[in-house]
């Protein structure tokens, strides 16, 4: 067993120096959402040099790209992600020392190399075995606006796949049934009249205060909608200084449900409570849709066969300086202090989420799946500097390759087992929503 399980992992332990100093050059050029230009630029150039066919600027999307290689069915894709996150900044280390700049603080530097990895390992396994079909690696940016995967799909991008792959780094293994909520993100724009706040308020339109009615308006909302809905909002623009009536202020929501249907149902009434708000103020609002998410459409049969790959492939083994810097984190965060190391069965059944990913939308494309692998020590925030600090360290690097060897793996036995395809396929099309 231990020799099957090096054999499914040599390609990509040949290429370790190569994988997580791509990793590593990601992390040192953190970049937001639809400004991935080194890191897209980076995953082509490593791309073409392993013979895949490259294409650039997808769906209109000058960071979004795709590599292919082989033809003929089927074809299976694997999801990079690449975008950084704002003011999340941080060196490898147990206490914050960032500068509020960019930072990777969901380890997308660690997801897309080790998507590509496994395509890359899978590569080179179809060559040696004259295995047929198609391999499609898709670069997606601006994952955490929810816009990049969202209008891939949109634009017939994903549908020529048999079979999507993912994974995302976490503090905790699984094997992929757990349903992201879908979500609206939605930009309300209020626009007033400006005054002299004290000479002639009388003249003045404040649009903040039309916001801020929304807001208070918003939060009364949250009682009265059902358990599992998430609200939450940021102001863009609220006025430059106090002594000038603002005529103009901006607001961003996200709304969150484990089902479409309700998140409609809510954002009809946060848009009443827009309107509303604006009535109240005097003002006018107009909204715009960023992005309107699905809820992630499950695969048993996916999942069921990523468990199996990730016992098949040896699990990482901490040593003593991961379990050190786990320690320390542990002391700075208030956390355990430990790393996770249990993998755990598959449930046969849908598992509800907290957050909202673009993978949704593939999911909702082709028969999916997205595993996590342990790259972060135990209860690690999300969207912290913490997850910077470890996105760079030998555990995230660790939980990245053997990421990789689980995907090539996956892959594989989807290449070898049509069966396997036709089983996956039929369990989409009986899970549309």
């Amino acid at each position: 067993m231990e020799q099957k399980k090096q054999r499914a992992l040599s390609a990509i332990e040949e290429r370790r120096e190569q994988l997580c100093g791509l990793s590593d050059a990601l992390w040192e050029h953190p970049e937001v959402g639809f400004h991935e230009n080194f890191a897209a630029q980076a995953f082509c150039r490593a791309l073409e040099q392993e013979g895949f066919r490259v294409e650039r600027d997808l769906a209109g999307i000058k960071t979004a790209f795709s590599g292919t290689f082989g033809e003929g069915g089927p074809v299976i894709g694997f999801l990079c992600e690449y975008d950084a996150l704002p003011k999340l900044n941080q060196t490898e280390g147990t206490c914050y020392n960032g500068d509020g700049t960019s930072g990777h603080g969901c380890g997308h530097n660690l997801l897309g190399v080790g998507a590509a990895a496994a395509a890359m390992a899978l590569r080179e396994e179809m060559e040696k075995r004259g295995l047929s079909g198609t391999l499609v690696i898709y670069g997606c940016p601006a994952e955490e606006t929810l816009f990049g995967k969202t209008k891939m799909a949109e634009e017939g991008y994903f549908k020529e796949l048999d079979v999507a792959l993912a994974w995302h780094p976490e503090d905790h293994y699984c094997c992929g049934e757990v349903c992201h909520k879908a979500m609206d993100s939605i930009r309300f724009r209020f626009h007033g009249r400006s005054a002299h706040a004290s000479v002639c308020p009388e003249l003045g339109r404040s649009a903040l205060d039309g916001a801020e009615m929304m807001s208070v308006g918003a939060n009364y909302l949250r009682e009265h909608v059902p358990d599992g809905v998430r609200i939450h909002y940021s102001y863009l623009s609220a006025g430059e200084k106090p002594n000038v009536v603002p005529d103009f202020a901006e607001v961003w929501y996200f709304v969150r449900s484990n089902r479409r249907r309700i998140v409609d149902q809510v954002t009809e009434r946060l848009i009443q409570v827009a309107r509303g708000a604006a009535m109240m103020s005097g003002t006018e609002v107009e909204w715009e849709f960023l992005a309107r998410g699905k809820a992630t459409r499950i695969n048993t049969t996916l999942a069921d066969l990523a468990y199996g790959c990730m016992r098949r492939v040896s699990l990482p083994q901490w040593e003593e300086p991961e379990l050190r810097l786990a320690a320390g984190l542990g002391e700075s965060l208030g956390l355990p202090g430990t790393i996770c190391g249990e993998l755990t069965p598959p449930e046969g059944r849908e598992l509800p989420g907290s957050g909202s990913t673009d993978f949704s939308a593939v999911s909702q494309t082709v028969p999916s799946v997205e595993i996590n692998t342990v790259c972060f020590t135990r209860g690690t925030p999300g969207h912290h500097w913490a997850v910077t600090a470890q996105s760079c360290s030998s555990i995230g690097r660790k939980g990245m390759l053997y990421a990789a060897g689980v995907l090539a793996e996956m892959g594989k036995a989807l290449l070898e087992d049509p069966g396997l395809l036709s089983r996956a396929r039929e369990e989409y099309l009986t899970r549309a929503e």
